[in-house]
């Protein structure tokens, strides 16, 4: 197998095992384990632990925004993409820490890899937002109201009683920045 095979192999395996048990609790020997390779195979393609953690968490954000990008290329209006990408997004990792607490770490804004994403996350809304509104009708730049939605709704998750109510709250979270931004009433779901 080629470098590049084994490299993707210890990133899938890594991937799933710091979402299951987390970045403290998972070694590089289970990693190793885990991608059918010895550790020094493993350590001659990653240094350390820091940097395959910062490599899975950087491939799976390359697989959900391209899962982003796919769902919002189906639906109409700001209020629906927004909450599409949330959904995918936000939501979605809340229902991953609720179901397996140990994810949290791939949540971690300490790691700068985490705040990385984040910024990755926020650059999608901010086109979205950019494509809808024109610049000169937004209060704010758009990028610093993509800021402030994603962490808005990141922050609901610490009062969501279930994914159900995050998903809820979420809808809302977006229902009302949307009708800032167009001066339109709140629609009633």
């Amino acid at each position: 197998m080629g470098k590049q095979t084994k490299r993707n192999r210890a990133i899938e395996a890594a991937a799933d095992l710091f979402l299951r048990h987390g970045f403290a609790r998972t070694t590089m020997g289970d990693i190793a384990q885990a991608a059918e390779m010895s550790r020094p195979a493993l350590y001659l393609i990653f240094p350390g632990k820091e940097e395959v953690f910062e490599a899975a968490v950087l491939h799976l954000n390359t697989l959900r925004i391209a899962e982003i990008e796919r769902a919002v290329a189906e639906v109409q209006g700001l209020a629906d993409k927004l909450f599409v990408a949330c959904d995918l997004w936000l939501v979605q990792v809340f229902a991953l820490q609720r179901e397996i607490p140990d994810a949290r770490d791939m949540d971690d804004l300490a790691f700068p890899v985490v705040r990385k994403v984040y910024i990755h996350l926020q650059v999608v809304l901010a086109g979205l937002i950019a494509d809808a509104i024109p610049a000169k009708r937004l209060a704010a730049p758009a990028e610093e109201l993509a800021r402030g939605l994603v962490f808005a709704v990141r922050g609901l998750g610490a009062t969501a009683r279930d994914v159900d109510d995050m998903r809820q709250m979420t809808r809302l979270q977006v229902d009302l920045m949307c009708a800032a931004l167009t001066e339109t009433p709140l629609p009633i779901r």
